[in-house]
């Protein structure tokens, strides 16, 4: 790692001590991975705890050949740690979905970082008990809620996120186009269903005039109105 990307490591490990740092940083190991390539398969023995600096991570798992992601990562997030402290294999396949770049500590880095600061333990503690709500929440929104909600909620955040890039470019913010930011299968995936049902509720969103094609994989908010509307909805197709 060059001096600038060693720095954004180190902000990313917050409160952590510099001697804690340094040991974590001493013995890590830098991989790079195209999008749609794995960083682990379930089953795999832990290669450690990855840091992610650059890109996203889908943590998916495969039950009857569907494919669900349960988490995912993006830049400052940590991956793996519940195989790592359990010493067992990971329990769900990690993807790229992106150009990625990670840092993996391994045991001897993590174990040499704790004798320095036990502060390192509940670092790893609180991102776990962020993730463990964040996939309650998952759960509670997949049971609870339509596709065509859970796909109004993420287009009505991908839709803000353009105007927020563009504020100062445009007046006209429903004019703002944005992509859904993956292929139909990785959103399916991510709202918990498959491209067929994404598919369909894509074309609802359009036929009820809340969104239109931009063209090139692009959409606009045709209606915000109504796009609100139907991300407070829980009927649809599940």
């Amino acid at each position: 790692m060059n001096v600038s990307q060693l720095d954004a490591a180190k902000e990313f490990l917050g409160p952590l001590t510099p001697a804690a740092k340094e040991a974590l940083l001493k013995h890590s190991i830098e991989k790079r991975f195209a999008a749609g390539d794995r960083l682990w398969s379930a089953g795999d023995p832990s290669e450690g705890i990855a840091l992610v600096l650059e890109g996203n991570v889908r943590i998916v798992r495969v039950t009857g050949g569907r494919q669900t992601v349960i988490h995912s990562g993006d830049v400052g997030s940590t991956l793996g740690e519940v195989p790592f402290f359990t010493g067992e294999a990971y329990p769900a396949t990690a993807i790229a979905s992106e150009p990625t770049r990670c840092l993996f500590f391994t045991r001897a880095a993590v174990t040499e970082a704790l004798s320095l600061d036990s502060g390192l333990a509940f670092f790893f503690l609180r991102r776990l008990s962020r993730r463990v709500q964040t996939l309650v929440d998952r759960i509670d929104q997949n049971t609870a809620t339509s596709v065509q909600t859970r796909l109004a909620k993420f287009i009505l955040a991908r839709h803000g996120k353009a105007r927020t890039a563009i504020s100062t470019k445009s007046k006209n913010g429903n004019a703002v186009t944005f992509s859904l930011g993956a292929t139909q299968a990785a959103l399916a995936e991510e709202l918990g269903t498959v491209r067929e049902v994404l598919v369909r509720a894509l074309r609802a969103l359009r036929e009820a005039g809340a969104i239109e094609s931009a063209g090139d994989g692009k959409y606009r908010v045709a209606d915000v109105t109504i796009l609100q509307r139907v991300a407070q909805s829980t009927s649809g197709e599940s």
